[in-house]
């Protein structure tokens, strides 16, 4: 005998846990399919799943607390009247389309989360929503036309931002071209647009006197873009993987962080050793109940978003203009590579599987090269310093390799800084 599924409420809601990771699901016991699921960030969205034509669907209802039960489950049944009437329940009045709000919502919730990393499909909710969702919202998908488009990607190029404007550009194609394989478009409006900015491969190394600049303004800046800024400098990571950097994948006892495969670029789990400087830096962000070390303002469940501003904001410190986040990547891999660090363990850092650890070299190479990475970002860390003539520029921390030798941990002199205990939980 089936066990009946006790109704939600309020209070469970509110008191459900977050998985270690992907997202659980908690069906309502007073409307059948209809649910509530919850990601690993602390996200809850209501759902309904139904089928529809032979298809399972999972349809959005909302997210909570912005949309409440009540009006979930007056959705819910509205949804499950359409179905009695052979209708469907995702396209409103029954062929006249979407809007583009509901179409965003369902897109990204049956082919970006399922096909895509979470990255990816973040990221391209993210895009969709910025660029085109408050001059779309309201409008059936049907509607809109190529000249539409154009007129939202053409604000973007005005500005300069060609990357932002490809990038959109490229995320709301996607969109069109999944509602005509859907069978709610009968033509894309993005059909026969070019991109409207070639992309280029950029070459930009920042010079000693840039570097300066802009960790000082970062320093200035502080929590929460200063302190991206600075980590991304230490660490060579990207930057989707440093803003969404979880307080669980920080060993600050052993000083290290383990980016999980899902939100790597290649997939593959990626340890990166901490500094001393890193280590400083994590150590001054403040601590909330979110389980992001870089949570979105007034989102705890959710990373960092607010990259415009606060680049805007650390441009205008360093008066520096010229420049993006990713080239402090690049600056980072040059100068460890002018430092004499082998080109293995730099692609190691960087974590890329090309070069030397591309196909049959990568399969049979599985050593890791962790003290040679530790040494390499504590060469760089030393030169970073050491431009800012900050006490890590004067004192440099010992190379690990010497470190290993005169001590067993690498804070066993310091048994009472708190980088020699793991990050506590919540």
């Amino acid at each position: 005998m089936t066990k009946r599924q006790t109704p939600l409420n309020d209070v469970t809601i509110r008191n459900l846990p977050s998985p270690p990771s992907g997202e659980r699901q908690y069906p309502d016991g007073k409307v059948a399919g209809m649910g509530v699921r919850v990601n690993a960030g602390g996200v809850k969205s209501f759902y309904l799943k139904f089928r529809y034509r032979g298809e399972y669907v999972r349809m959005h209802l909302g997210r909570y607390p912005v949309t409440t039960l009540q009006k979930a489950r007056a959705k819910a049944m509205a949804a499950l009247v359409m179905l009695a009437e052979g209708k469907d329940p995702r396209r409103p009045d029954d062929g006249e389309g979407q809007t583009f709000a509901d179409a965003l919502a369902e897109f990204v919730e049956s082919y970006c989360k399922r096909h895509n990393r979470a990255s990816t499909a973040a990221e391209t909710e993210r895009l969709l929503r910025t660029y085109f969702l408050d001059a779309w919202e309201k409008r059936t998908i049907d509607s809109i036309t190529r000249a539409d488009v154009a007129d939202a990607i053409e604000p973007m190029m005005k500005r300069g931002t060609h990357a932002a404007a490809r990038h959109a550009f490229a995320a709301v194609r996607k969109f069109f071209n999944w509602q005509v394989e859907q069978g709610r478009l009968a033509m894309s409006p993005c059909a026969g647009m070019k991109p409207p900015a070639k992309a280029s491969q950029r070459d930009r190394v920042l010079s000693d006197d840039e570097l300066k600049a802009i960790w000082q303004a970062a320093e200035a800046q502080g929590f929460p873009f200063g302190r991206i800024t600075q980590l991304l400098m230490l660490t060579a990571q990207r930057r989707t993987e440093v803003s969404s950097m979880m307080w669980v994948e920080l060993d600050l006892a052993a000083n290290t962080w383990t980016i999980p495969g899902e939100r790597t670029k290649n997939g593959k789990p990626h340890v990166v050793p901490l500094t001393a400087a890193a280590v400083s830096v994590i150590e001054r962000i403040p601590r909330t109940s979110s389980v992001y070390v870089f949570p979105a303002r007034g989102m705890p469940g959710q990373p960092y978003t607010g990259w415009s501003k606060g680049k805007r904001m650390l441009d205008d410190a360093a008066g520096l203009h010229d420049w993006t986040l990713h080239d402090l990547r690049r600056t980072a891999a040059t100068g460890m590579a002018k430092c004499g660090v082998a080109p293995h363990v730099v692609e190691r850092i960087l974590n890329h599987v090309s070069g030397t650890f591309a196909g049959v070299a990568g399969v049979y190479n599985r050593f890791q090269y962790g003290p040679e990475m530790r040494a390499a970002l504590e060469t760089w860390e030393r030169h970073l310093l050491g431009l800012t003539g900050e006490q890590g520029g004067k004192n440099p921390p010992m190379p690990y390799l010497e470190r290993e030798r005169t001590a067993r941990s690498p804070w066993a002199a310091t048994t009472s800084s708190p980088a020699s205990r793991r990050v506590p939980k919540p």
